[in-house]
């Protein structure tokens, strides 16, 4: 990174700090994602698995134990894991700054994210109480993968703080292709919810494939979009 002659010392390290820690809040972001639907599966079964070892309750088979959705984890022994992501991505979110349009971006998915992790999904059974909450939890989930798509599809095919796009051609087909994934995987449990019942949804764990499909896309845009400053780091 070329330095200005009236740039200071004090001036330069501290751009170096602003670059490192903002790449460092990319790569947590598709860390986190990509790690989420993989761990609160596995935790789950395993954790059933140790409390029937211990004389709890007897452990369902893996398949049994798949939930329809990675928010329906909220209800298992994976649920502080599930909480814990959704209120991870809502800081880093809200506290990414670069651009004008990402820090919006990233405020209003954020804040999405957090209402995600502490308005549970629609349990078996609702009371009207939890019917409204699951209803806010599954607005704010759209929300969530709606600020993840426009980052994918706008906002990281090019650098909205320079004014030539510095971005590689290559790196922007592959955030533009992640970006249609989430779209696709969007349309996809829509569709699925309208032609399929309910049996048949939680049956396949149709939703809980879509979401993950999802998920690894923008979080594999995150971490590639966080090596894209590493020669001015």
């Amino acid at each position: 990174m070329a330095r200005p002659a009236a740039f200071s010392v004090t001036d330069w390290l501290e751009d170096r700090w602003f670059v490192r820690s903002h790449l460092l809040l990319r790569r947590l972001v598709g860390a986190v994602g990509l790690a989420l639907p993989v761990l609160v599966v596995a935790f789950h079964w395993v954790w059933s698995l140790v409390v029937a070892g211990t004389g709890g309750p007897p452990a369902p088979g893996f398949w049994a134990s798949v939930q329809s959705s990675i928010s329906g984890y909220y209800y298992t022994y994976s649920g502080n894991l599930f909480v814990g992501a959704q209120i991870a991505f809502a800081v880093f979110l809200v506290t990414y700054r670069y651009g004008e349009w990402e820090r919006r971006v990233g405020t209003v998915a954020g804040i999405a994210s957090a209402v995600v992790g502490l308005c549970p999904t629609t349990p078996a059974d609702p009371t009207t109480l939890q019917r409204i909450v699951g209803g806010v939890h599954l607005t704010a989930a759209a929300v969530f993968f709606a600020g993840m798509a426009v980052f994918c599809l706008v906002l990281f095919p090019r650098d909205p703080a320079v004014a030539t796009n510095t971005v590689p051609p290559g790196r922007r087909r592959l955030f533009l292709a992640c970006g249609v994934v989430i779209v696709v995987a969007l349309l996809a449990a829509v569709v699925g919810g309208l032609v399929l019942d309910e049996a048949t949804r939680d049956a396949i764990r149709l939703l809980l494939w879509l979401e993950s499909v999802a998920v690894f896309a923008f979080a594999t845009a995150w971490l590639v979009k966080g090596q894209d400053l590493d020669s001015a780091a």
